[in-house]
């Protein structure tokens, strides 16, 4: 009389529904948490150009002038060259190499042998040997959204260049492209802050880069080398990928001496005042490259 009653289960249908409804719901969730992680990654990227900023400004209240972007000289060095270091030793290090005491990275510094001051000094080894240093990748330089493999040959590499200015690519002139360009960073010659006549709230000195583990747009944060490591101009746009756009043939390589980054719609800059902004691909180009002129007096609207 008192027979007990089979439990009812989950039907195959109810139970693909339910699969179903699941799927949605993770794929409506899922971009909202790649959002959120491409936020949290832009936010440390931008901290890292903050670093670099006020090492610079660190930099330049101890020396009295901004690193160069590039310590030593090249093949040949223009009349009035400051530094010690021409045609003989070459020295390739870059302004990013300077300010690593001030980066808390001091100990990596001097077993380079920098220096103090670090200005137009050789670096020991630099070509040579310190082949681990030179391995070496500080956090500060590596943007958490890039993909770039972490060397490119036997040097480490960085997310962040210096802007030259806007004298690059197809110019191959070394006069206007390394030693006397428009920016604030170049080979030689270092330059003080009120140098900036156009001001410091409207001027790029760093930006950021990709694919800089490719020889076409490389960039290794120990060196210095034009339109490549630590040697960008506003020439190209914002995004503008390697080996396109306007280019120039540097002993086999096709540069565009261009920044970009992996964050959406534009890439991040660190400017003169030491702020980080934002900035657009899609941003006018007479506008941008205002940007990278120190004394040009142009007329910068809004970026």
């Amino acid at each position: 009389m008192f027979g007990r009653r089979a439990g009812r289960g989950f039907t195959l249908v109810e139970l693909l529904v339910v699969i179903a409804i699941i799927g949605i719901l993770i794929a409506l969730l899922l971009p909202a948490v790649q959002a959120a992680r491409e936020a949290a990654r832009r936010s440390q990227c931008v901290n890292n150009l903050k670093q670099i900023g006020l090492a610079l400004h660190n930099y330049h209240d101890t020396y009295k002038v901004l690193p160069p972007g590039r310590m030593g000289g090249d093949d040949s060095v223009p009349s009035g060259w400051p530094g010690s270091y021409g045609t003989y030793n070459k020295v390739g290090s870059s302004g990013m190499f300077c300010i690593l005491p001030f980066l808390e990275l001091k100990p990596l510094h001097d077993a380079f042998g920098g220096g103090d001051p670090p200005l137009f000094s050789a670096v020991p080894g630099w070509d040579t040997g310190l082949t681990d240093l030179r391995r070496t990748r500080p956090e500060v330089f590596v943007c958490p959204s890039d993909d770039s493999e972490e060397l490119a040959g036997s040097d480490a590499t960085g997310n962040y260049a210096f802007c030259a200015g806007r004298n690059g690519p197809p110019s191959i002139d070394t006069n206007s492209v390394k030693w006397h360009n428009t920016g604030m960073f170049m080979y030689g010659f270092p330059k003080k802050l009120a140098d900036c006549k156009d001001g410091l709230t409207s001027m790029i000195f760093v930006g950021e880069v990709i694919d800089v583990h490719l020889v076409d747009s490389m960039n290794c944060w120990a060196r210095c080398d034009r339109h490549t490591n630590n040697h960008r101009t506003t020439v190209n746009p914002i995004n503008q990928p390697p080996k396109t756009g306007t280019t120039v043939d540097l002993y086999g390589l096709m540069v565009n001496s261009a920044f970009g980054s992996r964050h959406p719609g534009g890439a991040n800059f660190l400017l003169g005042d030491g702020s980080v902004r934002f900035v657009s691909e899609l941003i006018d180009m007479t506008t941008y490259r205002a940007l990278s002129t120190r004394k040009g007096s142009e007329a910068v609207g809004s970026f």
